[in-house]
């Protein structure tokens, strides 16, 4: 979780590592900054090979984000800090889809979404 709010990197299973490869390796992959679940990130020449050349093609990660299930006492006051701190920025996409979602509404109803 952190990592995806943070950005930095993790490690994901490789498809085909080549002739170092013992089945086994695996591949960095860096995360960007304010990452959701289902973003994908694409490592270009990292996929399987082609069928008619010597090309590889791209490897396409999709993103897990998991969240904590056990936290401390410490843990919790933390994330109640943070959560105190983002106010109403803490879901950046949901909160956009409903503004647009109500703004649409409004536009289709005649009220006026400021309103």
């Amino acid at each position: 979780m952190t990592t995806a709010a943070l950005g930095g990197e993790i490690e994901a299973p490789c498809l085909l590592g080549g002739e170092n490869c013992d089945g086994e390796c695996k591949i960095r992959v860096k995360v960007p900054e304010g990452a959701q679940t289902g973003r994908t990130v694409r490592l270009r020449g990292r996929g399987m090979p082609s069928l008619r050349s010597r090309e590889r093609g791209d490897l396409v990660v999709e993103l897990f984000i998991e969240t904590p299930t056990k936290l401390t006492a410490p843990q919790k006051a933390l994330l109640r800090e943070l959560a105190g701190l983002c106010g109403e920025q803490q879901n950046p996409r949901s909160a956009n889809f409903f503004h647009k979602a109500r703004k649409f509404w409004d536009g289709v109803t005649g009220l006026d979404a400021r309103a």
